[in-house]
């Protein structure tokens, strides 16, 4: 392992743990304050002391962060497969397929198991977004006066969810490129079978189609906006919105 790959993974490691640090701290330090405002109205959720008594723990690991990154800039310390192109697997199973008269049975088998991949993966997805649509169109979990309740609620049933949901399409995607892996290898093995035996590739048969995650993606973010717009307003979200954006209005120019 050379320098800069060690340099790079010691630094990502010190990010990821200052940012879990930083954000573990910033909702312990929520849930007290909210608990001792709820005990005296007048208390401050968050003050100036309570975090830099939260930070002081962390201030090492962040300095060691912050001076790592002095030093890889001023030592010229960079990744060198930045302007690398990016291996792409799909790409590179589309440039091998292209050149096949006829799909062997293990390229139309490794297609089919993609195709039902993708299918259970977003199938999976969809599911667990059902108890967040759910959730989003009961207006009782939406209380008027009440938005640290309705935040905390909401993150305790979107998170598990939509971990779970986004879980499921990465097991599934990492799947999949392993399906295309083997497609590749199928193609490339097809190539040299229809070499030897003298076959020439038909202009007319149809390759592969691109485009199709980007369009499955395209279409499941239309649907989710639609879905959570149409929440929106059956539990009353939009009206208070739209209340609360004429009352800012009104009181900047001095009418409220």
């Amino acid at each position: 392992m050379n320098r800069s790959k060690l340099y790079l993974i010691v630094q990502t490691v010190l990010c990821v743990a200052l940012a879990v640090l930083l954000a573990t701290s910033a909702f312990s330090i929520y849930r007290e304050g909210a608990a001792r405002k709820a005990l005296s109205p007048l208390e401050s959720i968050y003050t100036p002391e309570i975090a830099a008594g939260r930070f002081a723990p962390i201030a090492p690991l962040f300095f060691a962060s912050l001076g790592l990154l002095v030093a890889g800039l001023l030592l010229g310390i960079k990744d060198e497969n930045t302007e690398k192109p990016v291996k792409d697997a799909a790409s590179a199973r589309d440039l091998a397929v292209t050149r096949v008269s006829r799909p062997s049975e293990a390229m139309l088998r490794e297609q089919t198991a993609q195709r039902r991949l993708t299918g259970i993966g977003w199938g999976v997805f969809i599911l667990c977004m059902v108890p967040v649509a759910l959730y989003l169109a009961d207006a009782t979990h939406f209380p008027a006066f009440d938005p640290e309740s309705m935040f905390l609620g909401l993150i305790r049933v979107f998170l598990p969810c939509g971990a779970l949901g986004m879980g499921a399409l990465a097991v599934t995607a990492a799947l999949r490129e392993k399906s295309i892996l083997r497609e590749t290898q199928a193609a490339t093995a097809r190539i040299r079978e229809e070499k030897a035996e003298g076959v020439t590739r038909v202009t007319e048969t149809p390759g592969p189609q691109k485009g199709n995650n980007a369009r499955i993606l395209r279409v499941a973010l239309l649907v989710a906006a639609v879905v959570l717009i149409v929440a929106g307003i059956l539990n009353g979200s939009a009206r208070d919105v739209l209340y609360k954006a004429i009352t800012i209005c009104t009181e900047c120019v001095g009418l409220g």
